[in-house]
């Protein structure tokens, strides 16, 4: 009889503790997916440098891109109240 009332609380810890660990993960799934994205704020300066692969040296008014030797883009960063401006190119290929 001993052995029978340990399953039974057993079966009804689980009972109980299933649902609750299930509305967790549900939660946290929603969560995740109601929170944005948070995308660089250079991807736009970098952008610019990929589509002008003649501009070797380009700025938003915030920051300042070079296009290494090697093709790779290296860029400032931005001072922290600095509003960043249409970016233009200030050297291209020759």
């Amino acid at each position: 009889m001993r052995i029978f009332s340990r399953a039974l609380l057993l079966a009804l810890n689980l009972s109980l503790a299933l649902p609750a660990i299930a509305a967790a993960q549900t939660a946290a799934a929603a969560e995740s997916k109601d929170t944005p994205v948070k995308i660089p704020s250079d991807v736009s300066v970098l952008a610019y440098g990929a589509a002008h692969p003649n501009c070797l040296e380009w700025t938003d008014g915030c920051r300042i891109c070079l296009r290494s030797p090697d093709g790779r883009l290296d860029c400032s960063t931005p001072g922290i109240a600095c509003q960043p401006q249409e970016i233009v190119c200030k050297k291209e290929e020759k």
